[in-house]
């Protein structure tokens, strides 16, 4: 078995979101603002995603708080014939952005500038399975979107994930926010909801985009997950208060533990049944929201 395993790994906790917009595209906000707000909120590190532009800071944000350079860069045509929108973060130096490339492009372009991509939103974009195998290159998927769950409820794309999972695509799961920074009176705001908890030993890019590369990272939109440990044929986790802990694997495979009503659980074990091809571990809050951590892979 494989387990990118964050929660032995040397290093401290830190979070981040990865899927950000600004006034150089279609945000609310500027984006030194964009920086304060998540900040504040307790985050780590940002990556600044506007629409085909790299964005970059006039002002220098402070010391213990890392900025990464990224673009949402919108091209291809999918099944139904809609844009592909490819996620690049972590990028060495500010580029011109490709304009409206397809996914390989996208890739490339983001590797040659030392960064890497996330497949976004399919469940918004209305990926379909063909689609996903073609951004299977990129190094993970969005599980989660903030902005897209609170605007039209197409924010979890778990089953996309599966999809590609089952597929022997072993990207690694992304919560994001693709925050704008708008409000109405039908949602909250999208800005600071979501996350990335990357383990690494120093808030640095170098260090944060090691240990995403390698998978050492869950997501979240809420409950914390705070141990996963893989031995002896079982998978055990330890969460903060949940209300059910999913241990999800291929097709009938896997298994739930839902807490008493008016209760909640903090810990299950799972074991293994010695057919599975992967499992990942998921939770949900009182509240509804989930935390996803990376798959252990069982074959190969």
């Amino acid at each position: 078995m494989r387990f990118a395993d964050p929660f032995s790994a040397p290093g401290q906790w830190y979070r981040g979101n990865l899927h950000t917009h600004t006034t150089r595209s279609d945000g609310a906000l500027e984006p030194e603002e964009v920086v304060r707000r998540y900040r504040q909120a307790g985050y780590d590190f940002l990556a600044l995603t506007d629409h085909n532009v790299v964005t970059e800071l006039e002002v220098a944000p402070a010391d213990d708080f890392l900025v990464l350079l990224g673009a949402e860069l919108d091209g291809g045509r999918s099944e139904i014939g809609g844009d592909y929108h490819v996620v690049a973060f972590g990028l060495a130096t500010a580029a011109a952005a490709p304009k409206k490339p397809d996914v390989p492009e996208a890739v490339a372009w983001t590797q040659t500038h030392g960064g890497e991509t996330i497949l976004a939103h399919p469940y918004w974009s209305g990926l379909v399975l063909s689609d996903l195998l073609y951004g299977a290159a990129c190094l993970g998927v969005e599980v989660f979107n903030t902005g897209c769950h609170l605007d039209i409820a197409k924010g979890c794309s778990a089953v996309h994930w599966d999809d590609l999972l089952n597929r022997g695509r072993w990207l690694w799961g992304f919560a994001v926010d693709d925050s704008h920074h708008g409000q109405s009176d039908r949602h909250p705001t999208d800005t600071a909801q979501a996350w990335v908890s990357v383990k690494a030993p120093a808030l640095s890019r170098q260090a944060i985009m090691h240990a995403l590369r390698a998978g050492l990272f869950y997501s979240s939109w809420g409950p914390s997950i705070n141990r996963i440990a893989v031995a002896e044929g079982a998978i055990a986790v330890e969460t903060s208060p949940v209300k059910e802990i999913n241990f999800v694997s291929q097709r009938w495979a896997g298994a739930s533990f839902h807490a008493p009503r008016g209760r909640s659980i903090t810990r299950a074990t799972f074991r293994l049944r010695g057919d599975e091809e992967y499992v990942r571990v998921e939770c949900r809050d009182a509240e509804g929201r989930w935390a996803w951590a990376q798959p252990v892979v069982c074959v190969g």
